[in-house]
């Protein structure tokens, strides 16, 4: 389990990506705070909601992710 872990967060040559990382803390974080809205707080769950900013935070993650891994590799934007 700990190397399928470090596997998420790691690129190809072993090193910790940050991007990686954040994105993992940050899906992780906004599961946490829909569970504490609705068990401490009393609010009524929408799945529609949740369901859409869930898939927002994970897509940023991946586009960002993407991004970087083209842009690694020594080449710019073109304006």
């Amino acid at each position: 389990m700990r190397r399928f872990l470090l596997e998420i967060v790691s690129d190809a040559a072993g090193r910790s990506d940050g991007m990686a990382l954040l994105s993992v803390l940050g899906v992780l974080s906004y599961i946490f705070l829909g569970v504490f809205a609705v068990v401490v707080r009393g609010q009524p769950f929408e799945p529609d909601a949740y369901g859409m900013g869930l898939g927002s935070a994970i897509a940023a993650g991946a586009f960002g992710m993407g991004l970087k891994a083209r842009l690694a590799g020594g080449a710019r934007c073109q304006p």
